[in-house]
């Protein structure tokens, strides 16, 4: 499937709207008052806030026009806000399972909240009070995505299709989320080559692909106001979402090693300090002259890497073919995604998800 450069350009417009209007509708919806202790009200909705690339929610967008074969499918902006805050609340526990100090350009939550503890509580106090606040506000979250999810039947969607969308998330969706993440830490305990690149993607699928499924399953269940997830046009959608998912993290991961920081908005060789068995450090691990080895395994879980040790790290993957190689996987992803799509009727919806496959290993952020 051919993408023109028009395509291209309406995909980033697109791409700027959702962010736009999926921020616009978090913060309009209200959710704050739901609470009145003042760290939890006033840090609920600082993730979605910051932004980000919202490639989720457009992926609802787009799913439900592709389905349905029209634009502006009825419905579908509760749901794409819904998987905006879903995604953020899992970035919030991320951020303090990984231990990481920055996301999207400024301070994670469970740091933000510290540093604002720090002006009452003593050092230990404040760390602990911004992590345990940080997790509450992510439970929180999760909490506030069926308010969202139900305000579609306000919008014209059937309940019954609603009411599937939502047990496809809590019983499919999260269940595979969390196995995905708890592989995710286990893994980083293991030795390199005790863990098989099979089992990593198998990861990869419930801690990131997961989501990028249910968004394509759900819009489509939008887009054509039916509670049957076996439906073709839905299972095809599904099947694409999946599929572009991966290839989205594999990227994501390439460009945690050799991205720009402050496109990236947080620091290069988190993967490499936390030690975490990516398909970089697995080929890397793998192909390395002995020469090779013993300069990468010192640095692999050293939480002070320096900046300059990240650079020889990608010195030498550059110089193993790892880079390429896991790029190459990465677009055999695309490749699988892409016929999913010849299963639905031609549409700018359609033409645009082909175009958002392709920026999904092409991005720089």
């Amino acid at each position: 499937m051919n993408i023109t450069a028009a395509d291209r350009q309406s995909l980033l417009d697109y791409l700027a709207d959702r962010r736009a209007e999926v921020v616009k509708y978090i913060e309009g919806f209200g959710l704050s008052h739901l609470v009145s202790e003042p760290h939890l009200r006033d840090h609920l909705l600082s993730y979605p806030l910051r932004g980000g690339k919202t490639l989720r929610p457009a992926l609802v967008g787009l799913a439900a026009g592709a389905a349905s074969v029209k634009e502006g499918v009825p419905g579908t902006l509760p749901l794409q806000a819904a998987v905006e805050l879903y995604h953020n609340w899992t970035l919030i526990h991320d951020d303090i399972i990984d231990e990481d100090d920055l996301r999207r350009g400024l301070p994670s939550l469970h740091r933000e909240i510290e540093a604002e503890a720090g002006k009452t509580y003593d050092g230990a106090g404040a760390e602990k009070y911004g992590r345990d606040i940080a997790i509450l506000v992510g439970d929180l979250m999760h909490g506030c995505v069926n308010l969202l999810l139900l305000r579609m039947v306000e919008d014209g969607i059937d309940e019954k299709v609603v009411l599937r969308i939502l047990r496809i998330m809590h019983a499919e969706l999260t269940p595979a989320l969390v196995d995905g993440e708890a592989r995710d830490v286990r893994f980083a305990l293991e030795r390199v080559g005790d863990v098989t690149e099979e089992q990593v993607l198998e990861m990869l699928e419930g801690k990131t692909a997961a989501l990028f499924e249910y968004c394509g399953t759900a819009g489509a269940m939008a887009g054509l106001n039916s509670n049957d997830p076996s439906n073709p046009i839905v299972r095809a959608l599904a099947g694409f979402s999946r599929a572009a998912g991966l290839a989205f993290q594999i990227q994501d991961d390439i460009l945690g090693i050799v991205g720009d920081e402050d496109k990236l908005g947080k620091p290069r060789g988190s993967d490499i300090r936390e030690g975490k068995h990516t398909l970089l450090l697995l080929h890397a691990f793998r192909e390395a002259s002995e020469a090779q080895l013993s300069e990468l395994q010192p640095l692999l879980g050293k939480p002070d890497l320096s900046a300059g040790e990240v650079d020889r790290f990608e010195e030498i993957l550059r110089e193993i073919g790892t880079i390429e190689h896991v790029n190459g996987i990465a677009r055999e992803y695309i490749e699988t995604a892409l016929p999913f799509l010849e299963e639905i009727d031609e549409s700018q919806s359609r033409n645009l998800l082909a175009g958002l496959a392709q920026y999904m290993i092409e991005r720089e952020f």
